[in-house]
């Protein structure tokens, strides 16, 4: 994996949302292009979350089982997500976190991973950073495929291409993925039955050059889940074997206008975004079966735009109001069809950012935003960021600082454990740190110090015996703002190309996440499922001839599951391996080993991971 450095500042990065360079960006940046994911062979997009720094994941179990991604330590439904520009949280999940267990890198040119608060140009849910995925665009005439088999009945199939006719461009690509898996529950804790996996999707991305200035753009993008899961069976009622299952379908699409007068100084884009979950869990030993339906659905309508101003000055800006809806049910034996919990809110929200340049090699970022919403009020964050690389930009600094914020969710506000009193979740964080390329290019260095406290955090409190306002009314328990934490750490990568063909990668992340708020009985103990030390090497050599080899050697020290810190997760180290041999110019065979060591590991008491796997494939190129 590529340590960025300023030298190498390719890439226009998406998820600022400003127009810099990588190189430029003072805020902490990982970037996987299209060579990283082949290279790397895995299908899942979590697993090459696992390699970056200020990264945990962890699951509930293997593919398609639920999976969060906390950067710095934040919370799992504090990351925000972003496929193509569109914003695909589930607004219907008790957190509105992203669900990452089914997301394939099939289609994927690029991903981007931008740590600390980044609610100035995203708003709410950009507490801990920001994942932008960027899949296959319209351009010249191309195809890949890619096709493979493995332990447990695997398969992975997907396709992607684009093409330009004239005024119309297409990029499109459909993945197919399955798996008889291994069992949610943990199989070294005496589980047997296996949970399995079948997954499929697609994206689709289109633009139409009305005139020289004006062009449509739609993009649309579909990925279903059907998998096994386990449960909470009677009499012990402890995570267990059960022939439970659920469904979970994802869709979101953006339908916009871009305006960009050819050689003017600006650009507009202008349109509306749609994302959709649907979840369903169902339980064949129940009557009815289904046990619980949700619908999440979120309709953006929005305008950004670009305007350089001066050779050293350009300015972003952008409007947003989005309305977010939910629909949920529980039936039982006692209410086989009960109706559906249904709420919705609205958030409005605009911002303005400034790209400064006033000396060669030093750029500033800095701009604030103000969002409005229709129950809890108002929430503004600005932001900055410096980065200063002089000379021949062998070196540079960099450092940022910003606010964030989350907005309550609909199940915290409205259900029947909700609290229509709740403030939105506030975030200040600040990271600093250099980047080094030496040697020529083939030793390249970075490391970032960085911080971050959170407000108000919301949290589920038992209202048994509990004078506390917010649970008149609520025997069962409510939400409320009483959770403050605070993380911070230091993040480490070094890059060597010691010889041709030999790259060689190494991330190391020391964080120290705690609970700060005062006068609990968890006051200062570390959060849940986040380890202290985690560290990935990553090498790859490819020989004159062409074919290859690499390993992944990752490690993440021991966490703990829950709050009080008294139940363990024990620490881990995974040993990957994989080779490719080319047939020709358009063919490749691949095949991987993962977990060689037949590790048992988890990242979730309880829940299993699965043990060594072996995978073989061929991959087309036209």
């Amino acid at each position: 994996m590529p340590v960025p450095v300023a030298a190498d500042a390719p890439i226009i990065v998406t998820a600022a949302r400003a127009p810099v360079e990588a190189g430029e960006l003072g805020a902490s940046l990982s970037v996987l292009l299209r060579a990283d994911l082949d290279r790397l062979q895995t299908p899942a997009v979590t697993d090459l979350h696992r390699l970056l720094p200020g990264v945990t994941v962890s699951a509930n179990g293997g593919r398609g089982a639920f999976a969060a991604v906390r950067i710095r330590g934040a919370e799992g439904d504090q990351t925000l997500v972003v496929i193509d520009g569109v914003r695909v949280n589930d607004p219907a999940a008790p957190g509105a976190g992203y669900d990452f267990g089914g997301l394939l890198a099939g289609g994927v040119e690029r991903i981007e991973l931008l740590r600390g608060p980044q609610s100035l140009a995203w708003g709410s849910q950009a507490i801990g950073g920001v994942v932008a995925i960027t899949t296959r665009a319209p351009g010249a005439p191309e195809l890949n495929a890619r096709i493979e088999g493995g332990s447990r009945a695997s398969v992975y199939a997907t396709a992607d291409g684009s093409a330009k006719a004239g005024r119309l461009g297409l990029g499109a690509s459909v993945t197919y993925g399955r798996t008889d898996g291994i069992s949610a529950a943990a199989e070294a804790r005496g589980a047997t039955e296996r949970d399995d996996w079948t997954g499929w999707g697609g994206t689709l991305r289109a633009t139409l050059d009305l005139t020289p200035a004006l062009a449509l753009d739609a993009r649309g993008r579909f990925q279903a889940s059907r998998f096994g899961i386990d449960g909470f069976p009677p009499p012990r009622f402890q995570l267990a074997d059960t022939p439970e299952r659920s469904r979970q379908d994802e869709a979101s699409g953006f339908l916009g206008l871009a305006f960009a007068p050819q050689g003017g100084p600006s650009r507009h884009l202008l349109g509306a975004e749609l994302t959709e979950v649907d979840r369903r869990t169902t339980d064949p030993r129940r009557t009815p079966s289904a046990t619980f339906l949700a619908t999440g659905r979120n309709l953006r309508l929005r305008y950004t735009g670009e305007w350089r101003l001066a050779p050293w000055l350009e300015a972003s800006f952008g409007a947003e109001r989005e309305r977010s809806r939910l629909a949920t049910a529980s039936p039982s034996a006692f209410d086989p069809d009960p109706e559906r919990f249904r709420a919705e809110a609205t958030l409005t929200g605009g911002f303005v950012q400034a790209v400064v340049r006033p000396l060669p090699g030093l750029t500033a970022v800095a701009g604030v935003r103000h969002d409005a919403h229709s129950d809890f009020g108002g929430a503004t964050t600005p932001g900055v960021s410096l980065s200063f690389a002089p000379g021949d930009g062998l070196w540079r600094l960099k450092a940022s600082w910003g606010e964030g914020f989350k907005a309550p969710t609909l199940f915290q506000l409205f259900s029947d454990f909700g609290n229509p009193g709740l403030r939105p979740e506030r975030a200040e964080g600040w990271d600093a740190g250099f980047e080094a390329g030496l040697a020529e290019g083939q030793l390249r260095l970075a490391a970032t110090a960085f911080g971050r406290t959170t407000r108000d955090q919301i949290d589920f409190v038992s209202c048994f015996a509990n004078p506390l306002p917010a649970c008149a009314g609520r025997p069962f328990g409510t939400y409320d703002n009483v959770a403050r934490t605070r993380a911070r750490g230091v993040e480490a990568e070094v890059g060597l190309a010691p010889a041709e063909g030999l790259a060689v990668s190494f991330a190391y992340t020391f964080l120290d996440a705690r609970n700060r708020a005062r006068g609990t009985a968890n006051f200062d103990r570390l959060l849940p499922r986040r380890p202290r030390h985690t560290a990935a090497l990553v090498a790859d050599w490819t020989a004159p001839a062409g074919w290859s080899l690499g390993m992944t050697l990752s490690h993440a020290s021991e966490s703990f599951d829950n709050a009080s810190n008294s139940r363990r997760i024990p620490d881990r180290v995974l040993l990957d391996l994989r080779g490719a041999v080319p047939l020709g110019d358009r063919l490749e065979l691949y095949g991987r080993v993962t977990n060689v060591t037949d590790t048992v590991w988890e990242t979730a008491s309880f829940y299993g991971q699965p043990g060594r796997e072996f995978a073989g494939g061929v991959r087309a190129r036209f």
